[in-house]
């Protein structure tokens, strides 16, 4: 079972996260234009060498598949492809959990220092696991001076940083405002509920509908939920037949959704990337577990 969070951003978020929002393409954070994850990751080695671990530096190699990477930046026949085949990725696992192996960036097992970690007893692994994310925080203050506690602290000084700079400069944009209103507008007339026209979250209406009805599930289902963080739940259980209909409805609105967003995300979703990836620059593009 996965711990969901109520709203994921960028690469660290997804991986606990959920699908509230159009998905943000990974930073690929190897062969790219800055190499500060490979330095961090150097100094992770060193780090815990010197704490008496072996560790090996290394940084996943991320691929996407080119319709995905247009489907990100607001191609409209991409994303046409995408939501007729998962809506907007809140459901589609509960039908298909055979396809989420495709949708895999990179795997923990991948890594070298999966084996390594492996090969420990219980006790040494606890010791390691404490080491590593202090040599992480070292590593990530000393290539790009941000401090951060943990992966999770990482991930949620990011998420933070994004949303504030999405609203700063998306949603006073004078043609986004524009276009976010005719997409309301569409969609008020397609029978679709519309609580915000700002841009921002005329991006993110839609996966957050169908996540709210997921977690309404979760919430209400025979897992206990308990001991997680606030905004966490373990994914619920739902039969294929049900998750089927769920999947149908979704995709029907998520079709909706773009045939009336179709101008808006091609001017939104270039300008947010631009926006996400500027953020995980500044923090070292490093919010993956090795």
């Amino acid at each position: 079972m996965i711990k969901r969070s109520s709203l994921a951003l960028v690469g660290l978020g997804l991986a606990a996260g959920c699908a509230a929002a159009p998905p943000v393409a990974p930073a690929v954070v190897s062969g790219g234009k800055t190499d500060q994850p490979r330095q961090i990751q150097t100094v992770v080695a060193d780090c815990m060498k010197q704490r008496g671990f072996k560790y090996v530096a290394w940084v996943p190699e991320v691929k996407i598949s080119e319709d995905a990477d247009k489907a990100y930046l607001g191609d409209y026949e991409a994303m046409k492809k995408e939501r007729t085949e998962q809506g907007f990725g809140v459901f589609v696992d509960f039908v298909h959990p055979e396809q989420r192996e495709k949708r895999v960036l990179w795997r923990e097992s991948d890594s070298p220092n999966f084996g390594i970690k492996n090969q420990l007893s219980p006790a040494q692994r606890v010791a390691y696991s404490k080491a590593l994310n202090a040599c992480r925080s070292q590593g990530l203050q000393r290539v790009t001076g941000k401090v951060v506690n943990s992966d999770e602290d990482q991930a949620k000084q990011e998420n933070e940083l994004i949303a504030q700079r999405l609203d700063r400069d998306l949603n006073a944009d004078p043609k986004l405002v524009g276009l976010a209103s005719a997409m309301g507008d569409c969609l008020k007339g397609k029978g679709h509920q519309v609580a915000s026209l700002r841009p921002v979250d005329m991006s993110q209406r839609g996966g957050e509908e169908f996540e709210a009805q997921k977690k309404r599930i979760a919430l209400n289902d025979d897992i206990p939920d308990k001991g997680l963080p606030a905004g966490q739940y373990y994914e619920p259980r739902i039969p294929v037949g049900t998750a089927r209909q769920y999947l149908s409805r979704e995709i029907k609105a998520a079709l909706d959704d773009l045939e009336c967003g179709k101008d808006f995300y091609a001017a939104y979703l270039p300008r947010s990337m631009e926006i996400v990836r500027r953020v995980e620059g500044e923090f070292g593009s490093g919010g993956y577990n090795s």
